[in-house]
C-alpha cells in the first residue's frame, strides 16, 4: 500500500532548514507510505519499528479502516478495507498513542467507558457487565468513579486500555501503547500484550522502543521514511544483519596485527582506538582466533565481546538508509 499527505499549497516555498530536516525537495505530496506489502499471522505479535515520522501510525490507520491508502490493497480477516469498512472497524480494537484525549474529562472513567462501549455498538446492559470486567483487568476497578483529569498518565493510558478492550475482538492494532508513561504501567501493558497473545490474539504493535520490540514481538518490519527496510523473525534479522564485535584492549598495536586480523574472512572491519581494536563480523565462534592472534604480537590487557542486538541492527539500517538520501 501507498500513502501520501499533501504538504504544501500551491505557490508555497520553502525554508532551507525546513527542507533539510524532511530531507524532501519541493513537492506538493509527502509519502508516508512507500509500498509496503506485509501479511500477519494469526495469534502472533507483529512489530511495527520505526523513528518518529517513519509511518507507523498511518499504516496503523489504514488498517483500521480510520484511512484509506492512495493505491494498494489490504484486508483484515479477509475483510477488503476499500469495500468493507465497516466489518473491518469491527473486527479491530484500536489503541491510538495518547488515544485518550478522546475522553470526556467532565465524566467519570465508568461514565466515560459507558459513552465509548454504547457507541461502539454495544447494548446497555452488555456495557455495564464488560466495564466491570476490563476495569478489574487493567487494575482500576477502585477508580471508577475518578476523573480522567486527576488521573495521571500512566493511569490514563490503562484507561484508553480499558475503552480498547470494551469490545472481545481478535485482532488488536496498538499505537506506542507505553509511550509516555511510567515504567510500573508500561511493565503492565506489556505484560498484558504478552497475555494477549496466550489467549489467542493478534496484535499488530508500532513502537520505536527497540527493547521492547525485540521482546514482544515474534516478527518485525522496520520501518523509516515509509519504506519497509527488513520484515523477518526477530532473531533472524539479528543475525542475518546484526554484527558481532569484539573489544580486545592492548598493550600496543602493530601494523601486522592489524593487517593479520583484517585479512580473516569472517572479518568484516577493524577500527583502531589508541590501543583498542573493535573488530566487527562472525566473531563468537572465531573468537579464540582473534585473542591468539592478539597474543602473537603484543601482550592483552582486556577482552570484551558484544553479540547483534536489534538496536544495533536498528541503528546500522537507518544511518546506512540517511546516507542514500540526498539532499538538492
Amino acid at each position: 500500500i501507498t500513502k501520501k499527505y499533501r504538504i504544501r499549497e500551491k505557490g508555497y516555498n520553502w525554508k532551507k532548514n525546513l527542507k533539510q530536516l524532511l530531507k524532501i525537495e519541493k513537492q506538493d505530496y509527502l509519502t508516508a507510505l512507500n509500498k509496503v506489502s506485509f501479511s500477519v499471522k494469526k495469534g502472533e505479535i507483529f512489530g511495527i519499528l520505526g523513528p518518529n515520522g517513519a509511518g507507523k501510525t498511518t499504516l496503523i490507520k489504514i488498517l483500521a479502516g480510520l484511512l484509506l491508502p492512495e493505491n494498494g490493497k489490504a484486508a483484515i480477516k479477509s475483510y477488503d478495507i476499500f469495500k468493507e469498512r465497516e466489518k473491518v472497524r469491527t473486527s479491530v480494537n484500536i489503541l491510538m498513542s495518547g488515544g485518550w484525549v478522546v475522553f470526556d474529562y467532565k465524566l467519570s472513567i465508568y461514565n466515560n467507558l459507558k459513552f465509548w462501549g454504547v457507541a461502539g455498538g454495544l447494548r446497555l446492559d452488555e456495557v455495564k457487565k464488560r466495564i466491570e470486567d476490563v476495569l478489574k483487568i487493567v487494575g482500576l476497578d477502585d477508580k471508577r468513579d475518578d476523573f480522567p483529569e486527576n488521573l495521571s498518565a500512566g493511569l490514563r493510558q490503562k484507561m484508553n486500555l480499558a475503552r480498547c478492550l470494551l469490545s472481545d475482538r481478535a485482532i488488536y492494532l496498538l499505537d506506542e501503547p507505553t509511550s509516555n508513561v511510567d515504567p510500573y504501567s508500561a511493565e503492565f501493558i506489556r505484560k498484558f500484550i504478552k497475555d494477549m497473545k496466550k489467549d489467542g490474539k493478534t496484535v499488530v504493535l508500532a513502537t520505536h522502543n527497540l527493547w521492547e520490540a525485540e521482546m514482544l514481538c515474534d516478527r518485525i518490519a522496520i520501518l523509516n521514511r515509509g519504506n519497509v527496510l527488513v520484515l523477518d523473525e526477530t532473531e533472524r534479522i539479528k543475525k542475518r544483519i546484526g554484527k558481532e564485535v569484539l573489544t580486545v584492549d592492548l598493550e600496543k598495536i602493530t601494523p601486522g596485527l592489524v593487517k593479520e586480523i583484517s585479512s580473516f574472512p569472517f572479518v568484516e572491519k577493524v577500527i583502531e582506538e589508541k590501543n583498542r581494536l573493535n573488530v566487527y563480523g562472525k566473531i563468537k565462534k572465531n573468537m579464540p582466533v582473534l585473542i591468539d592472534t592478539c597474543r602473537k604480537h603484543t601482550n592483552i590487557i582486556g577482552v570484551d565481546m558484544k553479540e547483534s542486538s536489534l538496536n544495533g541492527v536498528f541503528i546500522q539500517l537507518i544511518t546506512e538508509k540517511e546516507k542514500t538520501m540526498v539532499i538538492k
